[in-house]
């Protein structure tokens, strides 16, 4: 619990049942002034009045506990109660009426005694020294504490909504029992975004998070986990009731009519809910979510034993122990695809991809890539690529990509990781570029635009991956400082055929164009398809058509 220091006075506490000293503390610290502030003392008799006494007075710099209150086990006892329940920065001062037998070095290390002073310096011109260096100690320990307060709340809360977030989550999810857990993402929020800027969309997240105070707070935590993910957490509270509150979230959210700036907006989300539960619920509300989002917008979904949602947790699981063991036994290999310039004929560069060797068989990413970022290995898989992709441009003429993801653009220590392997291998950064998935937390996700603008400034070159894919954000070309884009092989693959697959690759081609930005086609994968976007106007190719992701290059 969190005290505020007093700015008047110094909270003393004396507890004893000799008279004699009361007085004396009296006496030598009525007027006394210790760091500009005067001295507050209060007077317990026994151990029972002063329980009440600290539980009454929250800022107790220094208390004076005579060694032969209630006999010695119970002023001991009165220290142990301070220390486990009440405060680890309250000085505590063993003082002794009767000059009884200094206690031994174990009683004063085994119950956190700062000092021990005997009658005689009580009555001494000395004693004011010990209080004054009592209250210098507690000043320092609470400047410690208050600024390890001040570090703990910043980690824990959302910047902009000043709501808990998700490791705040996680900690209130570690106490025991079954809870019910709503996940709620508002839906379309990059597009907010986009259209109306991010000071916007950040007033639209603080309205949305003050409409889930004002409504819910009552029965549920409110927390908001990042970017437009919101979460409720009910710790009691029996099951049907739940449910039917969680249809009426859902209802209370589209009903509803936000003000942001005069402009009225109405929201919906969708919704992912696990309900009387116990274990890694966060990660099962997380898929519920997203089984929500395949419906469209305004879906909700409850976790359940669904075969689908069960094979996902299962297959997390199963690869989360695989990767760990891939790591320590480096089975973590990367395959490189080439990259051919349409223009020239010729391999210019190669993709870095990812594989995993597990019983003699090589396995991509798409089998353990959602395990790798829910068991937090991703970056360390990250870090492999890129070095070998380092390696590889020391040692030839080619250009190397990598693929980064919002997990690894989030690493502290991702920038680091980063310049080091340029200066271990010599490289020059413009032969390095960084493959952007295309990912909608990255286009709201201010300081992850500064670390790639950062990158961009470095001279490493940065594409956008799966361009087109979902809700393409255009955007991101304006934020970013992007060298290449690389059309979403979906739209590649049966452009010889599909008329929209080839507007919208057309589209795409002629605004990278008139921004100067070379365009990529990935997933070529027939000689028809290479001849097709090659009379397009396409820059570069890759596929199979070309060369399939070999551990060496071709």
């Amino acid at each position: 619990m969190e005290f505020i220091m007093s700015t008047k006075f110094w909270e003393i506490l004396l507890v004893g049942n000799d008279a004699f000293v009361h007085d004396i503390l009296k006496e030598k610290l009525g007027d006394a002034v210790i760091f500009h502030k005067k001295l507050k003392v209060l007077h317990a008799h026994n151990a029972e009045e002063a329980r009440k006494i600290i539980q009454d007075n929250k800022d107790i710099a220094v208390a004076f506990i005579d060694i032969n209150i209630e006999k010695l086990s119970g002023g001991l006892q009165l220290i142990n109660y301070i220390r486990a329940q009440i405060s680890t920065t309250m000085r505590i001062v063993i003082i002794d009426s009767v000059d009884s037998a200094v206690p031994t070095d174990e009683i004063l290390e085994h119950y956190d005694i700062n000092d021990y002073r005997s009658r005689a310096c009580i009555e001494s011109q000395k004693f004011f020294l010990t209080v004054r260096a009592a209250i210098k100690q507690y000043q320092q320990f609470k400047d410690i504490q208050d600024k390890k307060d001040e570090i703990y709340t910043k980690m824990t809360t959302n910047e902009v909504t000043k709501l808990p977030n998700r490791l705040k989550l996680s900690e209130n999810l570690s106490s025991t029992g079954k809870k019910s857990l709503i996940l709620i993402n508002i839906d379309d929020f990059s597009v907010i975004n986009n259209h109306n800027g991010f000071d916007f969309g950040d007033k639209v997240l603080r309205a949305f998070s003050r409409f889930l105070l004002e409504k819910y707070t009552q029965d549920a935590q409110i927390f908001h986990l990042e970017a437009d993910v919101f979460a409720m957490l009910y710790t009691q509270g029996d099951t049907l009731t739940t449910e039917q509150r969680i249809t009426k979230v859902k209802d209370d959210i589209y009903n509803h009519l936000f003000s942001i700036n005069g402009i009225k907006i109405h929201l919906t989300a969708s919704i992912g809910v696990v309900l009387d539960d116990y274990g890694n619920i966060i990660q099962k509300a997380e898929f519920a979510l997203k089984e929500a989002r395949l419906y469209g917008k305004n879906n909700l979904k409850k976790y359940s034993d669904d075969l689908t949602i069960l094979r996902t947790i299962h297959s997390n699981s199963l690869w989360t122990g695989r990767i760990r063991d891939a790591l320590s036994e480096h089975r973590i290999l990367t395959y490189f695809q080439p990259i051919k310039n349409l223009k020239t004929d010729k391999i210019e560069k190669y993709e870095s991809l990812v594989r995993i060797e597990y019983e003699g068989e090589i396995y991509s990413p798409y089998h353990f890539l959602d395990a790798a970022r829910y068991s937090g290995q991703l970056f360390e898989i990250f870090k492999i690529i890129l070095e070998e992709a380092c390696k590889k441009i020391q040692t030839s003429v080619y250009n190397f990509t990598v693929n980064i993801s919002d997990y690894d653009l989030k690493h502290p220590q991702f920038m680091a990781v980063v310049k080091k392997n340029i200066e271990k291998y010599s490289i020059s950064p413009e032969r390095l570029t960084f493959e952007i998935l295309e990912n909608n937390s990255i286009a709201k996700h201010k300081e992850i635009q500064k670390t790639l603008n950062i990158l961009h400034d470095l001279g490493c070159k940065l594409a956008i991956d799966d361009f087109g894919a979902e809700c393409s954000n255009f955007g991101q070309l304006n934020n970013l400082k992007i060298d290449f884009i690389k059309i979403d092989g979906v739209f590649i693959k049966n452009i010889v055929a599909d008329k929209n697959s080839q507007i919208t690759a057309k589209t795409i081609l002629d605004y990278a164009h008139q921004k100067n930005i070379p365009v990529i086609a990935e997933f070529v994968c027939s000689l028809e398809v290479y001849n097709y976007v090659k009379k397009m106007g396409i820059d570069y190719a890759q596929g199979y058509e070309i060369s399939e992701p070999k551990p060496e290059l071709s």
